[in-house]
């Protein structure tokens, strides 16, 4: 009867997608290695990536060979041969992971589309040179050590985040590879319209504000506006005006002794017949109420 192969815990031999925002990271195999498994000369239509964990391999590619120590490690491009081998009697432990990325069919963001492009870019450089050696900086042990721990603890969820950790260290190693500045300037997605609502009211509380100056500065209508802030928030935005004046009226009510009139200034109210209206109407007390009742819990 055949004996079984007994891998370590990162042994992954399943093909499996991890989707990315306009490409996939298409894993065919992890393992964490030493120097007890012998590596013969073979290629493969794929990239892989040997990362050294623990003491040091050589690395041989094309009649050229290359030492391996603990964070550094070699990227190397599709369809060329290879091997791995180790020093006698030394220590040697690294991850190494084969995998190939692939352009998703459906549409996407200009953003995403140019992200792509440059990792394509990065492993066609690769490919032209047939590896690249490079050191992890930060190093991606710990990255590492998640993986393994949820592979051995199997947790809910754990077969999206060690799917997750891949894909952050395939990143980790392409910006040793390529560290410039991306020119992907924006983040992908659509803008959250009602929190970028709340952000304006909380620059522009003591001023003189209106759903038209804010639906202006957004290129967007009132009613939409009011509407996305009613699906997230539950509330329009004068309301969500009046609350978040409120809350600054607090503060200014427990760090200073400024009038009620003056405070209501401060957090753009006309009147400070209008901040007792709010302070009323949601926290049951005037403002001098609220003031003497909490003075002296103000840090």
């Amino acid at each position: 009867m055949l004996k079984e192969y007994q891998p370590n815990p990162m042994y992954h031999n399943y093909i499996v997608t991890n989707p990315s925002l306009c490409f996939d990271l298409i894993v065919h195999y992890t393992e964490l290695m030493d120097e007890s498994i012998p590596v013969f000369s073979h290629r493969h239509n794929l990239y892989e990536i040997f990362y050294g964990v623990e003491g040091e391999f050589v690395f041989e590619c094309n009649e050229k060979a290359e030492t391996v120590g603990r964070d550094e490690f070699i990227l190397l491009g599709k369809n060329h041969v290879h091997r791995i081998r180790y020093a006698p009697q030394r220590r040697a432990k690294y991850f190494t992971i084969i995998f190939d990325i692939a352009t998703k069919s459906t549409p996407a963001s200009l953003e995403a589309e140019l992200e792509y492009g440059e990792v394509a870019e990065a492993l066609a450089r690769v490919d032209k040179s047939r590896y690249c050696k490079g050191i992890c900086r930060p190093t991606a042990i710990p990255l590492l050590d998640q993986v393994n721990q949820e592979l051995v603890e199997r947790p809910m969820g754990w077969l999206s985040q060690v799917a997750a950790l891949y894909c952050q260290f395939f990143f980790y190693v392409l910006r040793a590879v390529s560290p410039r500045t991306s020119h992907a300037g924006k983040p992908v997605g659509y803008q959250n319209i009602a929190l970028t609502v709340t952000k304006y009211i909380h620059a522009n509380y003591a001023d003189d504000l209106s759903i038209d100056m804010v639906s202006q500065a957004l290129n967007v209508s009132p009613r939409h506006i009011n509407r996305l802030m009613q699906e997230l928030f539950g509330s329009s935005f004068a309301y969500t005006v009046n609350v978040i004046r409120m809350e600054y009226a607090k503060r200014y009510l427990l760090s200073t002794d400024d009038s009620i009139e003056r405070i209501a200034a401060r957090v753009g109210l006309s009147s400070g017949k209008g901040l007792t209206k709010l302070f009323k109407e949601q926290e049951g007390v005037s403002p001098a109420k609220y003031r003497a009742l909490n003075r002296g819990q103000a840090p």
